[in-house]
């Protein structure tokens, strides 16, 4: 197959940011197995601008649904058609610059109270479930970031084997509804939580 872009979108239409190219299996035809970033980059997944873009952006619409859509598909275009997202990092009116996307945000910031809640994205075609990390922030509905590491440990973007099972949650997922919930119980089914697959186990052997 060839390139195909693969597009983050929130479903309110309102935000958009571009996660790389679709990279196929080698072992499964026409199924993705992992992004490739821009120039330089074989792996977005190892960059650490476009990480840190993605998980400001996950704390940011905590509660909304989102989709990682193909390009020139009926659902991305469906998006556009009902409003006009803004893209991180794009150029044209209205379109957000990267730097001021993250300005001021201090992933895994000691001030920001931890709140008695989880992240957990959530999939709505098969209800895959990752742990995103104990919410950090106001409020549920006004979370600042996500971390899964405990006290001293690197932020989620730059913690290797969390941002690269996110990545790949996403590409394993690709096209499919998904929410960023908020949540008190935490079930032990999902990826990274007590009880469920390990982040190490699930990224252990992925390309990405």
């Amino acid at each position: 197959m060839g390139s195909i872009e693969v597009f983050l979108v929130c479903l309110r239409g309102d935000v958009i940011m571009d996660l790389g190219i679709a990279v196929w299996s080698a072992s499964a035809r026409e199924r993705m197995s992992h992004f490739r970033g821009g120039a330089g980059v074989s792996r977005s997944s190892q960059d650490p601008v476009d990480s840190a873009v993605l998980w400001r952006l996950l704390a940011l619409h905590a509660g909304h649904r989102i989709a990682a859509l193909y390009e020139d598909t009926k659902r991305l275009n469906q998006v556009f058609e009902d409003g006009d997202p803004a893209m991180i990092g794009g150029d044209a009116d209205g379109d957000i610059p990267v730097d001021v996307f993250l300005e001021g945000w201090r992933e895994a910031d000691p001030d920001v109270p931890r709140l008695n809640a989880h992240g957990l994205l959530r999939c709505t075609v098969d209800d895959g479930r990752l742990w995103l990390g104990a919410a950090h922030g106001r409020s549920p509905a006004e979370v600042s970031f996500f971390r899964a590491g405990v006290a001293g440990a690197p932020g989620n973007s730059t913690y290797d084997r969390v941002n690269r099972s996110l990545w790949r949650f996403l590409a394993d997922h690709v096209m499919h509804e998904l929410t960023v919930d908020v949540v008190t119980e935490l079930p032990a089914t999902a990826i990274g939580a007590v009880g469920g697959e390990s982040f190490g186990d699930y990224v252990a052997g992925w390309p990405g």
